[in-house]
C-alpha cells in the first residue's frame, strides 16, 4: 500500500499535462497546420529585432545662434548688475 495517496487535484494536473498538448496537436493537425510549428507562435524563429537610432543635429543650436544668445545674456547680466548697484546706492543714500 502506498505511503501517501495522490490527491484528486494532483491527478487532475497530471492528466491535464498529458491531454492539453495532445489536444493542441490534434486540433492543429485537423486544421491542416503543422502541429510542431510552436516556434512561429512564440517568435523563436525570427532573429532578435534591434532598433537603430539616428541622431539628427538640432537646427536651433547652430554655433552662430549660440554665440548670439551668449552675447544677449551677457548684456542682460551687465544691465541687471548696473540696476543692482543703483538700488544699493539709493539704499545707502536714504540711510
Amino acid at each position: 500500500m502506498p505511503r501517501r495517496k495522490m490527491t484528486p487535484f494532483a491527478r487532475f494536473m497530471i492528466v491535464m499535462l498529458i491531454i492539453v498538448p495532445l489536444a493542441y496537436f490534434g486540433a492543429s493537425w485537423y486544421n491542416g497546420e503543422d502541429p510542431l510549428n510552436v516556434r512561429q507562435y512564440l517568435g523563436l524563429d525570427e532573429p532578435a529585432k534591434t532598433e537603430q537610432v539616428s541622431v539628427k543635429p538640432d537646427e536651433h543650436t547652430s554655433g552662430d545662434a549660440l554665440q548670439l544668445r551668449v552675447k544677449e545674456l551677457e548684456q542682460k547680466l551687465q544691465q541687471c548688475q548696473k540696476e543692482l548697484d543703483e538700488l544699493k546706492a539709493q539704499i545707502n543714500t536714504q540711510e
